[in-house]
């Protein structure tokens, strides 16, 4: 059965997401999850003896990211599923788009970037690279959009 994905991650772009994903498996009628990636190397440089607590904490701010839209979700009356994978983002999100048949994903946009040309900051590229990769249509949503709705 064909779905709608959320990958999710914080801040403001992340809840645009989330909300817009929303709407549009209850619009289309189809099961909606939400991905969150645990990647330590999106944190920065730190010293080794701190991955484990790097990694605890990652995966409890994913787990409570998740819930929280999930919680969303189920005010407007939708099941949904959350699901956290590990390792690299582009990766594991290509990945589960293949193992969840999935026929759109969703990517929030952090607030400030542009929208004026598909491909002109890091989240559209990284959507266009998934998309290419995966054949799965790939929407970016950004805060100021689904503020103004």
């Amino acid at each position: 059965m064909s779905c709608i994905v959320c990958a999710t991650r914080s801040g403001e772009g992340s809840r645009a997401v989330q909300l817009q994903a929303i709407r549009r498996s209850r619009d289309l009628g189809k099961r909606l999850i939400f991905l969150y990636v645990m990647d330590p190397h999106t944190v920065g440089k730190f010293d080794g003896k701190l991955l484990p607590a790097v990694k605890a904490e990652l995966e409890w701010m994913g787990s409570t990211l998740l819930r929280i839209a999930q919680q969303r979700a189920q005010l407007l009356g939708l099941d949904t599923e959350i699901v956290i994978r590990h390792g690299d983002v582009r990766q594991e999100i290509g990945r589960f788009l293949s193992e969840s048949q999935a026929e759109l994903l969703l990517l929030g946009a952090p607030r400030g970037t542009s929208a004026n040309v598909f491909g002109d900051d890091a989240v559209e590229q990284f959507a266009i690279a998934i998309q290419e990769k995966t054949h799965v249509p790939v929407e970016v949503v950004r805060p100021e959009a689904v503020a103004n709705e």
